[in-house]
């Protein structure tokens, strides 16, 4: 992101702007459609309120000139219409007869010319008892015809025989009330408007003390807490939700810190430990180096000694103990090179079914016990996977030889193959995709405590053992991207897995 573009990306994105955009649509919605309702109403009820005044004023007016015209033939007719066409709100004032031509009106020079054809039409229509809307002037006007028929009392100034007298006509404009509208609606949008500005500036400056400010300081303390700082802090004062979110940072971030700390201390002594047993492990692998061929001298003088002796000599015994040592440390030293040395697998492709027949080919063939007591139980679907067969040889080789020691005379060593692994997870964790063997006893299984320490280096149960058999086992395992893993308790025996991949991985 530039240098100087955090703020307004920020602003843009942030909460509150959502938040606030939300609430002025929402006000806007509901003030301005509440504007536009009560500024249609007011408009009905004005239109309304012209109606009536149109019909109560046509009425009253026909009422006026009857009663000044009975027996006065129409003397004060005139003085009535222009008195009544001097009221601002009147806009027509008029009398027509049947033929539509004015006799009577507030504007002189409109006497003799004929009516609009709209209020003539009006006249004629069987509904002219409704005021009707003009459009004539640049503001509306209603309008209302009354029809003065020639009754028996207008007989002595009017022929008989004329059924309508006139047709009066008052015309009462909206100019007032329209004016009052749209002065009401400015007010109304000029309200809507203050009110939107003025909710929102408040709910925006609740929302930055409230919300904004609390989650950008939370923001800011993750983004130092990511960058590696440990030690900041949000300190929350309020005891809302963001409260509760800032205490528990908090609080995630202490013991974070905490196990950081513990971690970086266990890696510096492990790397301690590491680096000790490297150095050890140079030395031990220099020093067997050192005394391998001297053993080698030593072995061999020892055993053209023994052939010199019959078995009746009493130096005889003594002369096959010592081959005996010089083959158990010849064998030490063999391990302890083993360890040390990085060895790259030799990678082919076998079946672990033949990997397991070949291994007790090779046990019954160098220990004479034969093959008692140990168990084959091969799956037949097993595939051919990517190994070092010589390798895997070598650790089943030591798992078995492990497993009689611990059973004895007459116990049963098992050892089985599997297509897909028997166990499906392991302290919680999936096991994978791996092919499986595993070396199982009925021995005496091993303590607890000494699981923890089994796979490491001349750790030992043993009293000849050189504590580097396993170590060594599951070095070659991991150097196939495989698993090795142990399972037991003490009196139910031990099953050591051998989980290998199906696929090489890079």
């Amino acid at each position: 992101m530039p240098v100087g573009g955090g703020v307004p990306w920020m602003f843009w994105r942030s909460l509150s702007l959502k938040i606030n955009l939300a609430l002025i649509a929402v006000l806007v919605v509901v003030l301005g459609g509440s504007a536009v309702f009560t500024i249609s109403a007011q408009n009905l009820q004005s239109v309304d309120n012209t109606k009536s005044q149109a019909r109560m004023l046509t009425r009253t007016l026909t009422n006026i000139i009857r009663i000044d015209m009975d027996g006065r033939c129409q003397k004060d007719v005139m003085k009535i219409i222009r008195m009544m066409g001097q009221f601002q709100d009147i806009e027509t004032i008029r009398i027509f007869n049947s033929d539509g031509v004015i006799m009577h009106s507030a504007e002189a020079g409109e006497i003799g010319k004929e009516v609009d054809e709209l209020a003539y039409n009006v006249f004629q229509s069987p509904d002219r008892s409704k005021p009707f809307r003009s459009e004539e002037g640049v503001h509306r006007s209603f309008c209302m015809v009354e029809v003065m028929y020639n009754e028996p009392s207008c007989h002595t100034c009017h022929d008989p025989q004329k059924e309508i007298i006139g047709v009066l006509e008052v015309c009462l404009s909206m100019a007032k009330t329209e004016s009052q509208v749209h002065q009401n609606a400015r007010f109304m949008i000029l309200s809507t408007v203050v009110t939107v500005v003025l909710v929102s500036g408040a709910i925006s400056l609740f929302m930055f003390l409230m919300v904004s400010r609390p989650v950008n300081t939370l923001v800011e303390t993750m983004r130092q807490a990511q960058d590696g700082n440990l030690e900041v802090r949000v300190a929350p004062r309020g005891g809302d939700e963001l409260g509760v979110l800032g205490r528990s940072f908090d609080a995630m971030i202490g013991r974070l810190d905490e196990t950081s700390t513990e971690v970086a201390r266990l890696h510096q002594e492990q790397m301690t430990r590491s680096a000790r047993l490297a150095s050890i492990g140079e030395m031990a692998a220099s020093v067997a180096h050192e005394i391998k061929n001297p053993l080698a001298g030593l072995a061999g003088a020892t055993q053209i000694l023994s052939g010199s002796f019959g078995p009746d000599d009493s130096r005889y015994p003594v002369v096959q103990e010592m081959l005996k040592l010089t083959d158990r440390l010849d064998k030490t030293i063999r391990d302890l090179l083993s360890f040390a040395r990085e060895s790259e697998p030799n990678w082919g492709r076998a079946n672990l079914n033949d990997v397991v027949e070949e291994t007790l080919f090779f046990i019954r063939r160098e220990e004479g016990r034969g093959s008692e007591g140990v168990v084959m139980e091969l799956d037949p679907e097993i595939p051919e996977i990517p190994m070092d067969a010589q390798q895997m040889q070598q650790v089943l080789l030591n798992l078995i030889i492990n497993a009689r020691h611990a059973v004895g005379p007459g116990g049963r060593v098992t050892v089985s193959t599997a297509a897909v692994p028997s166990l499906q997870t392991v302290n919680g964790e999936a096991v994978g995709p791996y092919v499986e063997v595993c070396v199982r006893d009925d021995g005496p299984g091993i303590a607890p405590e000494a699981q923890e320490e089994i796979f490491k280096p001349f750790f030992t149960t043993k009293n000849q053992g050189t504590g580097l058999g396993l170590p060594i086992s599951r070095k070659i395992v991991e150097a196939h991207g495989g698993v090795m893993h142990l399972e037991s308790a003490p009196g139910q025996g031990a099953a050591f897995y051998v989980w290998l991949r199906r696929e090489r991985t890079t």
